[in-house]
């Protein structure tokens, strides 16, 4: 205790029976309740002061060890002395106001974290001293300890309990849910008993965000939200569930790619049932902070009368204590249903509604662009119908795209692309698509085949939403091909062809980069690629495709076991892909039958014939080398495709060796050059020219 000679400090001017005159605040009243109880203990004081002086042959040490300032004498004092009878019946009529404060928020705070008589006199004490500047001082003059100028424990329990036990409770809501907080003050000092910041703003009529949560969460207010979004339906959904289960919190599970407005969602359901929406990014939060980043958003969920969205890979360890209520209404959003969902720990999991958000229709693509791209309405007629069909792209995506204003449906086509292509890292290689169908020389079949498939890849958005359609197909919409035939005969050319028709971006995938020795790992890396392609509107190649979709074989060993789960696993995840993929390979035989059978389309390259590799010498050497080499050297080419069995990769390689030998030369483009690219082309075969073809070709014979 602090000693001090003197009557009780201001305890005439605290004392006043008539309670109806007193000012009524919440801050007016905490601080008269503190500075009731801390007069009572002070005349208490008073008396031991006043012995200790008469006692001249004593020192204030000695009474102090014979422990006279303790909870029995000092409740015993405040029951015989009148003045401080009357000082401790007033400080109790004073909680007994407080006890009935009609005031909302305060009356929030108490009712629904249920905050007990204890809890509410640390409350009171710790509100006082945040309001008045002078509570410091009188605490230290009647503190157990002479450097406590601030509420704590101890003190606390001597002003309002009238017993050495404290007050605080750590397995009490004000502490469960950080309503009060202890805080070390150093050695040999008690800990101060604070509000949590959020709490005091709260009760003084501010509703900010709770500290633990800055920078990590803000209420996201209502949009209006998709045609084909079942907000209506979730919510009537909601409002039974939380009317029977009145004490069970239900949880929402929304899964979708980033982008494709499960927040928006969230929100829209939210508001029909009354609700504001705060949204949480567990994900910019410490994980030793979750357990303190869950119980400042359901505690300020309460306060504001917002539902709880949790978002991030860290949901599933977001968990409340077993203790402590959650909102009654808590969204989750995921990329995928497998992604974990929050909960209480050692609780069985909450009642869930789960909801997936797709990509939108074509319409509803349409309708947003309309919506979110001031500048489409100055596009030609007919363009926002195109870049709706041609592009799946989500709503975020879509809102990302129009802030740049395009002056086009090209232009925001391409502004799409740009924004999709640093999404696959070193998992696919972005493939420049120059080619026209004009350059890709195939016979009537495959190049028939080929127009079917980039015809049905316009058309198939529209086709798939049509009911009839979607009862009956309701698997396999995604567009798979498979391009077979030898090495140069135009697979990827064909590809680059379809993606520039498309008018979309092409990614290769080289299966070889991919394969793992690890079980799993390797259909671990296609999966990877294929969620990212799910968001991205692209046409994709998966290069060498028979190394990761070939044929099961028999069950000789584990590895062999492993192998064919792998492959089970990638056929169910590209057949599974709705967007379009291809995949080329060389060895048609090779790949799986089980696959084939769901492919939509099979196309045979085969090597060119000698009017297809004409073609493609005279296209070559006219655009690279001009109209006047061709012609100059038009028959002794003709000569070199019926005779010499190229492909035409292996044609624009040759060409490609021969202009830089010329050039070396000094000289115009010759036969000698092209027939020194076919030999440098040939020998990677293992094969060459026998001096004789050669001469023959060079002779023109």
């Amino acid at each position: 205790m602090t000693a001090g000679a003197g009557q009780t400090p201001g305890a005439e001017a605290l004392f006043d029976p008539a309670l109806g005159n007193l000012d009524t605040t919440l801050a007016a009243l905490v601080v008269r309740r503190v500075r009731l109880a801390a007069a009572g203990r002070a005349a208490f004081l008073h008396r031991l002061w006043s012995e200790e002086e008469r006692d001249n042959n004593a020192r204030p040490v000695d009474r102090l060890a014979r422990q006279l300032d303790n909870a029995e004498a000092e409740a015993a004092f405040r029951q015989e002395d009148p003045e401080a009878t009357a000082l401790t019946q007033a400080s109790d009529e004073t909680a007994a106001l407080l006890s009935q404060f009609s005031d909302p928020a305060y009356r929030r705070l108490v009712d629904i974290f249920g905050l007990d008589d204890a809890e509410q006199a640390l409350l009171h004490m710790a509100l006082a001293a945040e309001y008045d500047p002078t509570i410091g001082p009188l605490l230290r003059h009647v503190s157990l300890h002479e450097r406590a100028d601030y509420p704590n424990d101890a003190l606390a329990a001597r002003l309002f309990g009238g017993q050495a036990a404290g007050l605080w409770r750590a397995d009490g809501p004000a502490a469960r849910w950080r309503i009060l907080i202890r805080e070390p003050m150093g050695p040999d000092l008690p800990e101060r008993i604070a509000v949590d910041p959020s709490i005091r703003r709260y009760l003084g009529g501010e509703m900010t965000m709770p500290d633990q949560l800055m920078g990590l969460a803000r209420i996201v207010g209502p949009r209006e939200p998709l045609s084909g979004w079942p907000v209506t339906q979730t919510a009537a959904r909601l409002s039974r569930m939380l009317e029977d289960r009145r004490e069970e919190p239900v949880t929402v599970a929304v899964h979708g790619q980033p982008g494709s407005g499960r927040k928006t969602f969230c929100a829209a359901v939210a508001s029909e049932l009354g609700l504001s929406l705060l949204a949480s990014d567990l994900d910019r939060a410490a994980l030793t902070a979750l357990e303190d980043v869950a119980i400042a958003a359901h505690r300020h969920a309460y306060f504001a009368g917002a539902a709880v969205l949790l978002e991030g890979q860290s949901t599933g360890a977001a968990r409340l204590p077993v203790d402590l209520a959650p909102f009654p209404l808590t969204f989750v959003v995921s990329g995928s249903p497998t992604d974990a969902s929050p909960g209480q720990a050692g609780q069985p999991s909450r009642p869930t509604i789960a909801v997936d958000l797709g990509v939108p229709g074509v319409d509803e693509r349409a309708a947003l662009w309309r919506r979110l791209c001031p500048s489409s309405s100055a596009w030609r007629q007919g363009e926002i119908e195109i870049l709706a069909s041609r592009h799946r792209t989500l709503p975020g995506t879509i809102a990302r795209a129009a802030e740049t204003l395009p002056a086009s449906g090209s232009e925001a086509g391409e502004t799409l692309r740009a924004m999709d292509r640093e999404r696959f890292g070193s998992l696919a290689q972005h493939v420049a698509c120059a080619f026209t169908f004009d350059d890709l020389v195939l016979p009537e079949r495959p190049q028939r085949q080929i127009r079917t498939l980039v015809h049905e890849a316009k058309a198939r958005e529209r086709f798939w939403e049509k009911p009839g359609v979607e009862r009956l197909f309701p698997q396999g919409r995604g567009l798979t091909a498979l391009f077979a035939g030898p090495p140069g005969t135009g697979k990827t050319m064909a590809a680059q062809v379809i993606a520039a028709e498309l008018e979309l971006d092409l990614y290769r995938v080289d299966m070889s980069s991919l394969v793992s020795k690890y079980i799993g790992e390797t259909m671990e890396n296609v999966q990877r690629i294929l969620d990212i392609a799910r968001s991205v509107d692209a046409v994709l190649l998966f290069d060498e495709a028979d190394g990761f979709f070939a044929r099961r074989t028999e069950l000789n060993n584990s590895n062999d076991r492993h192998a064919n789960q792998d492959t089970g696993h990638l056929l169910q995840a590209i057949e599974a892909y709705p967007g379009i993929a291809l995949l080329a390979s060389n060895r048609r035989r090779n790949i799986d039958e089980a696959f084939t059978r769901r492919l939509r389309y099979i196309v045979e390259f085969p090597p060119p014939d000698e009017a297809a590799r004409r073609r493609i010498w005279r296209q070559i050497l006219a655009e690279v080398f001009g109209a006047a080499t061709l012609a100059r050297l038009s028959d002794p080419v003709d000569r070199i495709a019926r005779r010499v069995d190229v492909t035409g990769a292996q044609i624009k390689q040759a060409l490609l060796t021969a202009a830089f030998a010329a050039d070396a030369d000094g000289s115009d483009l010759d036969v000698a050059h092209v027939l020194d690219g076919i030999d440098a082309e040939l020998m990677k075969d293992g094969r060459a020219l026998t001096a004789r073809d050669r001469a023959n070709l060079e002779a023109g014979q």
